[in-house]
């Protein structure tokens, strides 16, 4: 089973880092061109009120403020930090870590301000927005799903710490909250489209990188797991 689950993370990880590779040389050689122009008006032409008041409220949860503001939350509760607020601080970390020096790397120009419905600065490639919010609610499925599946032990990161960690208790309600999480970063993603300030395939290629990313710190995070049993409930 953990030679499986390793071999599914190891494809995973290849998958996402050629994905990006491939994503960046397009865009960089301009292939990506045309593509991200027919998306880009397939998507604005839908825009409506109804669904601009709903996806800048959307796009806005994925700011620094807002992640900062619930990993610190996180941090600051005993129960919460350690189970939660430290994975998923460090994924958001790895975000800003990631996004930004791959920014000034390939200094992307955004679509034209003209198309923008809120202000945004910087460079395009990858979408920040897009790479921290598939690593933070990615790395919070992650932690739901381990939780779940051992009854709610301590990470594999405190092998010396004991205590109750909050969790899930319903498969049901589980699926339900891991699907809204993985609809949730879709919704940024195209979100990050709808208000102009980025193009589609900043935003593929953040989905991309963003599945490495994942592995790696998976890896951190439950390694000492791999020598191990897994605690049973």
């Amino acid at each position: 089973m953990k030679k499986t689950v390793r071999m599914q993370d190891r494809w995973i990880f290849i998958l996402g880092a050629a994905g990006f590779a491939a994503t960046a040389l397009l865009m960089t050689n301009g292939s990506l061109e045309r593509l991200d122009l027919m998306i880009q008006a397939a998507v604005l032409q839908g825009r409506t009120p109804t669904l601009t008041a709903l996806l800048i409220p959307l796009t806005y949860s994925g700011n620094w403020q807002a992640i900062t503001s619930m990993c610190l939350v996180l941090l600051l509760i005993p129960r919460t930090r350690r189970s939660y607020g430290i994975p998923l601080t460090m994924a958001a970390l790895s975000a800003v870590l990631f996004y930004q020096a791959l920014k000034h790397l390939f200094s992307r120009v955004r679509p034209d301000v003209s198309l923008h419905l809120l202000e945004q600065g910087g460079y395009s490639f990858p979408s920040g927005h897009s790479l921290t919010g598939f690593l933070v609610w990615g790395m919070m499925a992650l932690l739901l799903l381990y939780y779940y599946g051992t009854g709610g032990a301590d990470l594999p990161l405190y092998q010396k710490e004991k205590g109750a960690v909050p969790f899930i208790r319903s498969e049901r309600r589980l699926k339900g909250v891991c699907m809204s999480l993985f609809l949730y970063i879709g919704l940024m993603g195209f979100s990050r489209i709808y208000v102009g300030v980025h193009w589609p395939s900043d935003v593929m290629g953040s989905w991309f990188l963003a599945l490495p990313i994942l592995v790696m710190l998976k890896r951190i995070i439950w390694k000492p797991y791999a020598s191990d049993n897994p605690p049973e409930k």
